[in-house]
């Protein structure tokens, strides 16, 4: 006969899983800090400055609360996994607080470089030479900060010491961040899985290789800019893996970002479109399990990245959980 302890250790591990709740905040306090890294240009050769946004567990009652994070609090000791976060064209990489955050309280560190020439702070980041140029250092920068990131937890006196796992590496990112995604998935084999928001995919956008790890395609319904039924059928296609193709209804490109503005963001910031903080909501509650699962290596979530009656504006038009 088993003994009580063995039992109850036995009954914790599905009651825990099951008691997750993909709805609300993740059980993590999260710190956040910068952190400037510098390369070297791909096609100048000239320094490419990345003043880097990271968000991480942290230590509860450490650091200076700004809104629902803490200033330069502790890391908590952990190994955690690693998301990587690339902003869209002529954005920033504080675009999506509610999702960087989001994911942080759900135990993964997230670091959200800048891409030079390709911010809201580049008057010509929308130029065609910009456009050129950043398709080009996008997926560089992306390496390069994995690197850097992965070279800190050996470092003693980085406050990231022995705080990232190394063989759990996930990438992701907004419009021009999300064709950004879906390059890095193709050829970088450290990312474990990624998930694209809104990527962008015509000319001279493109992804040719199939991705075979894991991703999942997220995008509004009424997106003007990387329309539903054009780029994000587009980006589904590259996918070999276990894959996921995710609708919101009545959301368009902005939908994933902190603000929207009819200028810049085209369809969705209409007042009968879904309102943004529905929107985030929706984009945390399946970003979540998709990077627990499959990039954390969290068991027990299969039936967590499935269509969820409480978010009905959600759609999931196609997935392949297996590959």
């Amino acid at each position: 006969m088993r003994s009580l302890p063995l039992v109850l250790v036995l009954l914790a591990a599905p009651l825990a899983r099951a008691a997750l709740d993909f709805d609300g905040a993740g059980p993590e306090t999260v710190g956040i800090t910068t952190v400037v890294f510098t390369k070297t240009s791909e096609t100048t050769g000239a320094p490419r400055v990345l003043e880097t946004s990271i968000w991480y567990p942290a230590v509860p009652g450490t650091g200076t609360r700004e809104g629902n994070v803490f200033r330069d609090a502790a890391v908590r000791k952990h190994r955690w996994p690693l998301i990587v976060f690339s902003h869209g064209l002529c954005a920033f990489p504080f675009q999506s607080p509610f999702y960087t955050a989001g994911l942080a309280r759900w135990g993964f560190i997230v670091v959200a470089p800048p891409h030079p020439g390709s911010t809201i702070d580049d008057p010509a980041c929308d130029s065609a030479p910009s456009i050129a140029d950043a398709l080009v250092n996008r997926p560089a920068d992306v390496r390069f900060v994995i690197d850097q990131m992965l070279a800190a937890a050996k470092q003693p006196r980085s406050p990231f010491f022995r705080a990232v796992a190394k063989r759990k590496i996930g990438m992701t990112g907004h419009s021009f961040g999300g064709w950004t995604t879906l390059r890095v998935a193709e050829i970088e084999p450290r990312i474990r899985g990624a998930l694209a928001l809104s990527p962008v995919t015509t000319a001279p956008f493109t992804v040719t290789d199939p991705i075979k790890r894991p991703a999942m395609v997220m995008t509004g319904e009424i997106d003007s800019l990387t329309p539903f039924e054009t780029d994000a059928r587009a980006a589904f296609a590259l996918l070999r893996g276990p894959r996921f193709l995710i609708e919101l209804l009545k959301t368009g490109h902005c939908g994933f970002a902190v603000a929207c503005v009819p200028d810049f963001c085209g369809a969705g910031c209409e007042p009968t479109a879904l309102p943004l903080g529905e929107a985030h909501a929706i984009a945390l509650r399946y970003a979540a399990p998709f990077f627990l699962r499959y990039v954390a290596g969290r068991s027990g979530l299969r039936d967590a990245i499935t269509a969820d009656p409480t978010h009905p504006a959600a759609v999931i038009v196609e997935a392949v959980p297996r590959g």
